[in-house]
């Protein structure tokens, strides 16, 4: 059994999409030379590759994002491999252009299995499988398990209507029972990197040493953000759910001895969710005598100066935290319940500190004003981050963003690629929908002399 899982080319017109590992998946202009600043890396299909191959699985993984390659040549590749299952990640805006590239691999291959997973393929699984004849299987929610179990049975080894999280066709759509989410995350083998691009991702906010690697230490968000993807769509609940600090750290060490990385960042749902879990993560990387920077994704409300302190001792060199908004009114509709006062205290803390501090916020929610933009404005040239990125309000299906417009009967945009929290607003709010809020973003970047 030969599986290719394929993070596929993503372009349009002049630009580039990102996809698998990004949150936010959304398509930006590409720098000079054709080069992508940020390419997040392909947790969930380099989860999934690692588990197959723990298991003696004949796999190829290739990230045409993070190789810069174009459809031809994937198509080329896979040809050259003849692969009986191809695993394709989708997601909303890049849906349609995932869509027509594996019609075109099952034409050049028609005895291989198409297995379409991610956001997309979670929300939209019974209209992809009654209008896409070449597309076999969708995998729903986690799905390194049920690829896994999908393999094992396409060998005689189980049924398929047994497979958690597992769609397909027998006469008519079958959607079986969803996976629950994974428990125990240790029980994963570390995600395949030598497979990968390694030295192309790359997430370098705020000055960020390269190269630097991305990794994670947890799964999950215990809050109800209404806009956020992975918890709603891919996790289907607001779990937390933890490593084991030994392990985190022993793939850190692995990571910098290895390759040779010049910093690690943790890219966690929230890194700071759990103060024992920061603690042992920290005074493991003090017994083991790390000394590159490190950085991590946050909630700046739940950070203490205690903790602060401690990370930053142990090699800290930037936070991201989410911020969203500085405007109490448009926290509180989206869900967000960021205590902005604690907030505000807490990054400045994290300067204080020495600590490089990136904020995110995202224009257009429930609530949003031209008056609530200027308490963002405000807040930032307050506060002066070392870099910060505003996103456009995206209501992506499956999300209580997406359902809260539509059932205030809010026109939602009629193409799927028009989903792009980075080049077009699809929010709802008519005020903005009016403005151009794109224009707006760069313009605020460009003001605030940061981007």
């Amino acid at each position: 059994m030969r599986t290719i899982l394929l993070n596929l080319p993503w372009r349009r017109d002049n630009r580039r999409g990102v996809r698998a590992g990004s949150r936010w998946p959304f398509t930006s202009e590409p720098a000079e030379g054709d080069y992508i600043k940020y390419i997040p890396f392909p947790f969930f299909l380099a989860h999934a590759a690692s588990l197959l191959k723990s298991k003696n699985n004949d796999l190829k993984l290739i990230d045409a994002i993070a190789l810069g390659w174009g459809e031809q040549k994937v198509i080329d590749e896979v040809s050259v491999y003849q692969p009986n299952l191809v695993v394709i990640e989708t997601s909303t805006p890049s849906f349609d252009n995932d869509i027509e590239l594996a019609r075109r691999i099952k034409i050049g291959i028609p005895k291989s299995s198409i297995v379409l997973c991610g956001t997309q393929a979670t929300t939209g699984v019974k209209d992809i499988l009654s209008k896409y004849d070449f597309i076999d299987y969708v995998l729903m929610g986690e799905y390194e398990y049920t690829l896994l179990e999908l393999v094992n049975s396409l060998r005689g080894r189980k049924h398929l209507k047994s497979i958690l999280g597992l769609a397909f066709r027998d006469n008519q759509v079958v959607i079986n029972r969803p996976r629950p989410t994974i428990k125990n995350l240790d029980q994963l083998p570390w995600p395949l990197r030598e497979e990968a691009s390694i030295y192309k991702y790359n997430d370098g906010f705020a000055g960020l040493p390269v190269p630097n690697v991305q990794m994670y230490s947890s799964r999950g968000c215990p809050f109800h953000c209404i806009f956020c993807l992975w918890p709603q769509v891919l996790y289907r609940e607001h779990k937390y759910r933890k490593r084991n600090p030994v392990d985190v750290v022993e793939e850190m060490v692995w990571l910098i001895d290895k390759f040779n990385f010049k910093a690690v960042y943790f890219d966690d749902d929230v890194f700071n969710i759990d103060k024992g879990h920061v603690i042992g993560i920290c005074k493991e990387m003090a017994r083991k005598g790390i000394k590159v920077p490190w950085a991590a994704m946050a909630r700046a409300d739940l950070m203490s100066e205690e903790i602060l302190t401690l990370m930053r001792d142990a090699g800290l060199y930037a936070v991201k935290y989410g911020v969203e908004s500085a405007n109490s009114r448009v926290l509180r509709l989206c869900k967000k319940n960021l205590n902005i006062a604690k907030a505000e205290k807490m990054i400045r803390y994290t300067k204080g500190l020495g600590v490089k501090v990136h904020l995110t916020f995202c224009l257009g929610l429930p609530g949003e004003t031209r008056q609530s933009i200027q308490d963002t404005v405000d807040f930032i040239s307050g506060i002066k981050p070392d870099s910060l990125q505003f996103s456009l309000a995206t209501p992506f299906p499956g999300t209580d963003y997406y359902r809260y417009l539509k059932k205030n009967g809010t026109c939602l945009p009629g193409r799927l690629a028009d989903y792009d929290g980075n080049n077009k607003y699809a929010g709802g709010l008519q005020e903005f929908i009016d403005l151009d809020l794109e224009r707006l973003k760069d313009d605020l970047c460009s003001n605030l002399n940061l981007k």
